[in-house]
């Protein structure tokens, strides 16, 4: 099965395949097949999401841009996992092969490395565009 990351539609991060999530200081937090992760930035559970946002209002549609180049070159990995690395107050740092589709389920962006917002703040959903710094965001 392939490593799938799908935002859903003013909702969580869906993450299917062979995962591995690490806290902000590096140790291991949870190995699955599938995590909801959260979107908006509002989960008490953080980084699970816990529903938060329908009560806060989240709106994203899950449009999912092709022309996303994070910066630096793609590490080289071996194996398929994917390892999901929580950034203190920052976003998920998303390492292996993946691919990120839209809402409806198609292919719109593969890759080995990219950068997922979690503030739920910016402008390039799922895509992180700095934008935690200015809103100040805990992760906490």
């Amino acid at each position: 099965m392939p490593n799938t990351l799908q935002p859903q539609i003013d909702g969580p991060l869906k993450v299917s395949g062979d995962a591995e999530i690490f806290a902000a200081d590096g140790s291991l937090l949870e190995q699955a097949g599938e995590l909801w992760l959260c979107r908006c930035g509002r989960s008490s559970t953080k980084p699970y999401c816990d529903g938060s946002h329908k009560d806060v209002g989240f709106r994203d549609r899950g449009a999912v841009s092709a022309a996303y180049k994070p910066k630096g070159a793609d590490p080289e990995l071996e194996g398929s996992v994917l390892k999901l690395s929580l950034r203190p107050n920052g976003p998920i740092r998303c390492l292996g092969d993946m691919r990120i589709d839209d809402p409806s389920g198609a292919s719109a962006w593969t890759g080995r490395q990219a950068f997922l917002c979690r503030c739920g703040e910016s402008r390039n959903k799922p895509f992180c565009d700095g934008t935690h710094r200015e809103s100040g965001f805990d992760a906490e």
